[in-house]
């Protein structure tokens, strides 16, 4: 079994925390889902992000122009968030993804929700490349997960099961502002 990091992240460029999160409603109601703030909710373990009854979204606040928006668990899918996002923004977004298990990294980057350019690596130097281009292009929170942000947020954050609360002595700070969505399929 091969220990490492296994994640996708969305990053939305040069817009308001505030529009990033109206725009993620907006999103998630559109595919019949509606906010709540229930907390321990189970999550879906859906591989398809979008076929997921239950999705809960931590959304960092800017660093280096760039919005963080993670969903909870692992899947190397974001449901189609990084291209709605974009056009319902109207702004430039990247769909990160990196895999230590399958050695390689991808992403996808959108304008005005088209994609403009895609790419990554599978080959034995996929770790050096996918540092570089995080590096050349100011991503933050690489290697953050949603189950961290969530179980450092607060009492008040709609948590999911499972990411209540931090095992042993790491405890992350998340930045100011962080927020946590959770939308649940309408029934």
């Amino acid at each position: 079994m091969i220990v490492g990091l296994h994640f996708g992240a969305v990053y939305v460029r040069s817009t308001p925390i505030r529009r990033v999160i109206e725009a993620l409603e907006q999103l998630m109601d559109e595919s019949d889902r509606e906010r709540t703030m229930e907390r321990g909710l189970e999550p879906t373990p859906d591989d398809v992000s979008e076929e997921k009854l239950v999705r809960s979204f931590a959304v960092l606040p800017e660093e280096n122009e760039w919005i963080s928006v993670l969903e909870d668990g692992h899947s190397l899918d974001d449901g189609g968030v990084a291209e709605g996002l974009s056009e319902i923004l109207l702004t430039e977004t990247l769909h990160f993804t990196y895999s230590d298990a399958q050695n390689m990294w991808t992403f996808t980057k959108f304008i005005d929700g088209q994609p403009l350019d895609a790419g990554g690596a599978e080959d034995r130097d996929y770790d050096v490349s996918a540092m570089q281009f995080l590096e050349q292009n100011a991503l933050p929170h690489f290697g953050v997960y949603y189950e961290e942000i969530a179980a450092s947020a607060g009492p008040d954050a709609p948590a999911l099961e499972g990411s209540l609360e931090i095992f042993g002595d790491i405890s992350i700070r998340p930045p100011m502002g962080t927020e946590i969505l959770t939308f649940r399929r309408r029934p």
